[in-house]
């Protein structure tokens, strides 16, 4: 019987296999290698590797793991999970099964872009979700800011740091409130409601947004915050309590609603960079952790 499965090998997973493996639990990671972030230009403010390509990133996690003999990865696809007593059993894809004494979900979410053609093509290139992961990047460039009501604001209030070049694109009738829209005119900010057609490109380089009544609005950069899903049905089928927001409701440590069953990193918090992820991953781990040795203690 693993100690642990954790189901997602992105930055969440494989930190927490990293902290659980220092204590020779024995962990199985399902990662599929299909990360949120696959398409971007790199992964930014994570301290020591800013910049570095997302797929880099994780195949040097996973290497820093290899020491560590308690630690498995499986490519298998998890498509069920019972609970048996007082213990989990894990169902993949190939009709296999594996026991575990905890569950941890790291499976993310995934993003539901706008129907405009050209931003699947853009997206983690010259089309982001975060100031935070990709502003400076594109620093003193012409932007535009595709959002509305009060998520256009606060966008536009970050990004005015890094540019005094802003539209905001409403894409459709603005319901950017009177006090909010007065400030935009009074920084020369202008907003735009007339529905997008399409983005101009050339491969992955932005020219411009081409709108519905055939005007063209040339733009080196562009941010989005679209809505997402749960990357997995798994948590909300096993019984996991969900926020208001989608998110998997979580404490401190990562534990869930369901005894035996911890989440981290995107799925379970709006702030979603690496770094962020990482970080509860290793949260989750110590929480993990901390269980499994009370359970020896006392059993002992």
């Amino acid at each position: 019987m693993f100690d642990v499965i954790i189901i997602g090998g992105g930055a969440a997973g494989l930190s927490a296999g990293l902290i659980l493996g220092r204590f020779r639990r024995s962990v199985m990671i399902c990662d599929s290698r299909q990360p949120r972030n696959a398409k971007s230009t790199g992964v930014h403010g994570f301290l020591s590797r800013d910049g570095i390509l997302p797929q880099e990133l994780l195949h040097i996690a996973r290497e820093q793991l290899t020491p560590h003999s308690t630690v498995q990865f499986s490519s298998q696809t998890v498509v069920d999970i019972v609970q048996a007593d007082s213990h989990f059993l894990v169902h993949f894809q190939d009709g296999t099964s594996a026991p575990t004494k905890k569950i941890l979900f790291a499976t993310g979410v995934k993003d539901i872009l706008p129907p405009i053609d050209g931003i699947a093509e853009l997206w983690g290139q010259a089309v982001f979700h975060c100031p935070y992961c990709h502003g400076w990047e594109v620093r003193d460039r012409a932007l535009a800011v595709v959002a509305n009501g009060a998520n256009a604001i606060h966008i536009t209030k970050l990004l005015r740091a890094l540019s005094n070049d802003i539209v905001i694109c409403t894409n459709g009738m603005s319901d950017i409130d009177t006090s909010d829209r007065r400030q935009l005119d009074h920084l020369g900010i202008n907003v735009i409601e007339t529905p997008i057609l399409r983005l101009e490109r050339q491969d992955t380089k932005l020219d411009g947004i081409v709108f519905t009544d055939g005007s063209f609005l040339a733009r080196e950069a562009l941010f989005i915050r679209p809505p997402h899903e749960q990357h997995s049905t798994l948590p909300a089928k096993l019984g996991c309590a969900m926020t208001e927001q989608g998110y998997i409701a979580v404490n401190e440590l990562g534990k869930t609603s369901l005894d035996g069953v911890f989440a981290a990193g995107d799925m379970t918090s709006p702030a979603q960079q690496v770094i962020h992820a990482a970080s509860r991953g290793a949260m989750a781990a110590a929480g993990i952790n901390s269980e499994l040795a009370h359970e020896a203690f006392v059993v002992g």
